[in-house]
């Protein structure tokens, strides 16, 4: 009898139990898995939030660290810019150390201009800025202005036209007056007001040149200078559509930017100290950060990056948001599997206790399945014999008449002794005998050989001798049915002492005497001859009949290793198989044919020496036996 369990849940299993009896122990071993569980599963939590915290503080890092070399690259395109702007500013001075020689100087630091002309002084105005626009293509005007502030005159690669007025009273000029010499960038308010052109991808600065010699200032430099790498490279380099940036002086004058918020000089300044560093700010219900550079070239100069903090959240909420799923999928997936476990060790703990309890009302005939092989199963399937053991050891007891019975019955279906069959073919070969009947008592004794070869020890090895007479007591028989077959066996003695497997030549020799003789009137010759290669004996059986054709020789070829094709027989199909199994799949048979001249079956085996006999006896026993 099999019972099948219940399948009961962590709560519902001390309900299988008697209540008045003890809780049995295992139900102690089950809450402490689920301790167990609850336990590895807060760890893996803590380890799973802990890595998520470190990969959020590292994309926050990559991302204040994309934002900071975008800062620091365009500082670096704005002090090339800026160095551009102050060489080409100087235009004046570029021929200081002739300055006796140089017109353009003296006409400029002379009080009196009588020596040269408009014209003169035009040619040689215009030829200077020839040169500077060619030395820096990025310049796009160049301005002169005396020391008053009244234009000179002013040369650009597009029209311009400055008024000619007293610009002392200007925010640009006072503003450079106080430079001492160094250049000043105009905003856009002063740009627009003297005329010049203003985008947002070109600089204008101002300058005041002073003679070395009197230390007094000799005229006013507008220069015009193109920029537009530094917003190609910011919108090319941002993180994000949203992110605006501005690059300010040393005194809090922007220089350039899309970015139009007023920042505090005490919040610029602070980098000076500390570096590279970053503060938040709330506009218009939008909270931003800012990030600010700082380099000390060029006088100084400020980068400033405005990013929406709402965006660097939501990118790295993308980022982490693959990781969040997986670990997730991970807690659930280990939480399964130990649920999984846990389920797996109490199911059979409460049948194997269900099974204890049936006992001990004295049902032995109760069984519990184990179709696993584990430890629990193990047991399970321990005390399955237990029981059972115990169930067979009462009925011995109490059932005595009904196993005599059926030790009656088991006698009367009991099988025919093979010592029957032999002793039945001998008394039919005396009967023959003294008959006179001399061919069939031959017979009958050929028959009785080879049936006894055949059948005792099937797994035994023998020598080649033992199979070769076994064949020649087979043949003797066989001539009885085919008068015209001769069979021939070409085999050196030295290789009689060998052993292989039994029953190999004689079902070879009867399948060719089978399909050789069918419809041939001449004599049938069979040779079985045998030879020694390296480590391996070779026996060839052929035949001098029919052959075979093409197709059929490579369908017989292919069926002798494939089990389910039995088109061709069986006969050859178990002598290879036979082979293989024992000695491996280098050994077996192969056959060769061709219409008319006959067939040949070839058996490759290795060498066996006698001494090897009881091992190889017992190693071939649960083959032959299948077989």
């Amino acid at each position: 009898m099999v019972i099948h369990m219940k399948k009961y849940t962590l709560s519902s299993l001390p309900h299988l139990f008697h209540p008045n009896k003890k809780t049995p122990r295992f139900y102690h071993i089950s809450r402490r898995l689920q301790v167990l569980m609850v336990l590895e599963v807060f760890m893996l939590i803590s380890a799973y939030l802990m890595i998520l915290f470190f990969y959020v503080q590292n994309c926050r890092l990559q991302q204040n660290t994309a934002i900071y070399n975008l800062n620091h690259i365009l500082l670096l395109h704005t002090n090339s810019i800026l160095e551009k702007l102050d060489t080409a500013s100087s235009f004046p001075l570029a021929h200081m150390p002739e300055r006796y020689n140089d017109p353009l100087l003296q006409y400029l630091i002379g009080a009196d201009h009588a020596h040269m002309t408009n014209p003169d002084f035009y040619r040689v105005f215009y030829n200077r800025c020839g040169e500077v626009f060619i030395q820096f293509p990025e310049v796009e005007s160049l301005v002169l202005l005396d020391e008053k502030g009244e234009l000179i005159d002013s040369k650009s690669v597009y029209n311009i036209s400055l008024p000619r007025k007293d610009h002392s009273a200007d925010s640009w000029y006072v503003k450079c007056q106080e430079l001492g010499g160094k250049i000043y960038i105009l905003n856009s308010e002063e740009t627009l007001s003297l005329g010049l052109r203003k985008t947002h991808q070109n600089l204008h600065a101002a300058r005041i040149l002073y003679d070395h010699l009197t230390l007094k200032p000799f005229c006013i430099t507008l220069t015009g200078i193109r920029a537009a790498d530094i917003p190609i490279t910011f919108n090319t380099d941002k993180l994000f559509d949203e992110q605006f940036y501005a690059i300010y002086d040393s005194t809090g004058q922007k220089i350039i930017g899309n970015l139009d918020d007023a920042l505090e000089q005490d919040i610029l300044f602070a980098s000076r100290r500390q570096g590279d560093y970053s503060f938040t700010r709330v506009q218009e219900g939008i909270k931003y950060i800012y990030h600010i550079s700082y380099t000390m070239k060029s006088g100084g100069s400020y980068s400033v990056i405005r990013t929406p903090t709402g965006l660097l959240l939501y990118e790295q909420f993308q980022k982490v948001f693959g990781i969040l799923l997986g670990g997730l999928i991970l807690i659930l997936l280990n939480i399964t599997i130990f649920v999984g476990i846990i389920s797996s060790i109490n199911r059979p703990l409460a049948r194997l206790v269900n099974m204890c309890e049936e006992i001990g009302r004295g049902n032995f005939s109760v069984r519990v399945p184990c179709s696993q092989t584990d430890e629990l199963s193990y047991l399970t399937h321990s005390l399955n014999n237990m029981s059972e053991r115990v169930q067979q050891l009462i009925d011995e007891v109490y059932v005595r008449t009904l196993a005599e019975r059926n030790l009656e019955l088991q006698m009367l279906r009991s099988q025919i002794n093979p010592h029957f069959l032999y002793n039945t073919l001998e008394n039919m070969r005396m009967s023959a005998y003294t008959h006179g009947y001399m061919e069939l008592s031959e017979m009958c004794l050929l028959l009785s050989k080879v049936l006894r070869y055949g059948v005792t020890n099937q797994s035994a090895l023998v020598s080649i001798r033992e199979e070769l007479e076994h064949l020649q007591y087979y043949t003797s028989l066989l001539h009885y049915c085919f008068p015209r077959l001769q069979v021939d066996i070409l085999i050196d003695k030295a290789l009689y002492e060998y052993c292989m497997i039994k029953v190999i030549f004689q079902p070879l020799v009867e399948n060719s005497a089978n399909h050789a003789t069918k419809g041939l009137q001449d004599a049938i010759h069979i040779q079985v001859w045998g030879y020694e290669e390296k480590n391996d004996l070779v026996f060839t059986i052929s035949d001098n009949g029919h052959g075979m054709e093409k197709q059929y020789l490579e369908d017989l070829r292919a069926s002798l290793d494939d089990e389910d094709n039995t088109r061709y027989g069986i006969g050859l199909k178990n002598i290879h198989r036979r082979i293989r199994l024992y000695y491996g799949k280098n050994y077996g048979l192969v056959i060769n044919s061709s219409p008319g001249r006959g067939t040949s079956v070839t058996v490759r085996i290795p060498k066996t020496p006698a001494p090897l006999l009881s091992h190889t006896k017992e190693d071939f026993h649960g083959i032959s036996d299948s077989l």
